[in-house]
């Protein structure tokens, strides 16, 4: 389908060479059986329009069409550098026409020149997919250059070349058919190449930049607070980072007095600590101890197994003294130290050789021995084991029968040989 791309007005334009040298068949016809549809330059077909203002340019294509000026410069560049390799594809087939002697030859060549002089870019198209880089490119406008150009054919890419960026997404087939996309591809490739070495640069001045604006007020910050900061109106200085040891001389008398009170606040907060200390350690009750398990500890500490079938008579303290346990028999007979009586005897007798500060006496009656009647017992205090006088000892006596509760009391003893009268309990 004929495509109508825009109308070139001739007010300004003027025809290079002559018709026939600008005839769209007959360059169709060289183009083709010169480079036998290896060429991707497409020229426009020129209509003259009926007033004679100018010439309306069709492209036999279905495809959108997208002019070359309206493309970001990347993408522009890129087709420029495309077109700039047909052209020289061309203008190389042009100059080997002219090195022949004859006049057809030369006639060609001039068509050739013809077909790729054109008046700026606004006069290139594309046709098809232009961010896939493999849009058509078509001349209108060819065969025409400005009236005021001097030079007749000059008109193709002038521009500086730009950097193709990744950012466009624009992907070149490796494989083109004709020699002038791979020229385009190749030069494409080069400047993809060159792009993280220029964006790297970029960075690198940047960083270099904001390094040189920070690097005065880090300076500041770590100088001037440092070496004080006098107070307007009061003659006092203020100090930041590192209390102004980095820049005084002379010792500031306000730092040295806070510091000594600092001192002295301390010392006595100290003093105080250990003073509340004392006192709370007054004030915790002393944890109250059971005296059952206190048996059995000891009991156990002397290498003497419990058997809670039996009847046990035991007898605690808590110093060195030698206190010894009796029991009465209801016969009258007593259970002491290498006395038996009754079933009963004493298997534990403290403080007696060794000296321990928790020590026990403990008589135990077998399973079956215990004789029924009314028993008593009693605590003797035999000696101090201590060089002065006897001092008071605290004691506690606990009875434990099968199947009851354990019968606990206490007392003391004051004096050497005394004898105190615990308690008495009864076996049925």
């Amino acid at each position: 389908m004929s495509q109508f791309i825009a109308t070139t007005p001739l007010l300004n334009m003027r025809p290079v060479g002559s018709a026939a040298e600008r005839s769209l068949p007959r360059l169709q016809a060289i183009l083709e059986r010169e480079f036998k549809g290896k060429i991707g330059l497409r020229l426009a077909e020129p209509v003259a329009r009926a007033d004679g203002s100018g010439i309306d340019w069709y492209a036999e294509t279905d495809d959108q069409l997208t002019q070359l000026t309206s493309l970001p410069d990347e993408l522009a560049d890129y087709y420029r550098k495309r077109l700039q390799a047909e052209v020289s594809v061309i203008a190389a087939a042009a100059g080997r026409y002219e090195e022949k002697n004859d006049q057809a030859a030369r006639t060609t060549a001039a068509a050739l020149r013809n077909a790729i002089c054109h008046p700026g870019d606004e006069f290139i198209w594309l046709g098809g997919d232009v961010p896939s880089g493999k849009a058509s490119i078509i001349l209108t406008a060819w065969g025409y250059e400005p009236r005021s150009s001097e030079l007749t054919g000059s008109h193709t890419i002038n521009r500086r070349d730009r950097i193709f960026p990744a950012t466009q997404q624009v992907v070149i087939d490796q494989n083109l058919p004709h020699e002038g996309e791979a020229v385009a591809n190749s030069t494409s490739t080069s400047a993809l190449a060159n792009s993280p070495q220029r964006d790297w640069l970029r960075v690198l001045s940047s960083v270099l930049w904001a390094f040189a604006l920070i690097l005065p007020f880090v300076i500041g910050w770590m100088l001037l607070p440092a070496c004080g900061v006098r107070m307007p109106f009061s003659g006092t200085y203020v100090f930041g980072w590192g209390d102004g040891a980095f820049c005084r001389q002379i010792a500031d008398p306000q730092i040295e007095a806070k510091q000594a009170d600092a001192k002295a606040l301390t010392t006595e907060l100290a003093s105080l600590t250990d003073q509340v200390r004392g006192t709370a350690m007054q004030c915790v009750p002393v944890p109250s101890v059971d005296p059952v398990d206190e048996v059995r500890k000891r009991v156990t500490e002397a290498g003497v197994e419990l058997n809670p079938n039996e009847t046990t008579i035991s007898l605690l303290w808590n110093n060195t003294h030698d206190l010894d346990l009796y029991v009465i028999c209801p016969n009258g007979k007593k259970v002491a130290h290498d006395a038996l009586a009754c079933g009963g005897r004493l298997e534990i007798d403290r403080n007696y050789r060794e000296r321990v500060d928790r020590p026990i006496e403990h008589v135990r009656f077998g399973e079956s021995a215990l004789m029924p009647g009314r028993y008593g017992v009693e605590v003797k205090y035999f000696g101090t084991n201590e060089s002065g006088p006897p001092t008071s000892t605290p004691f506690e006596v606990v009875v434990e029968q099968k199947g009851k509760e354990p019968i606990i009391k206490s007392g003391v003893v004051q004096d050497e040989k005394e004898i105190v009268k615990v308690m008495e309990f009864t076996v049925p």
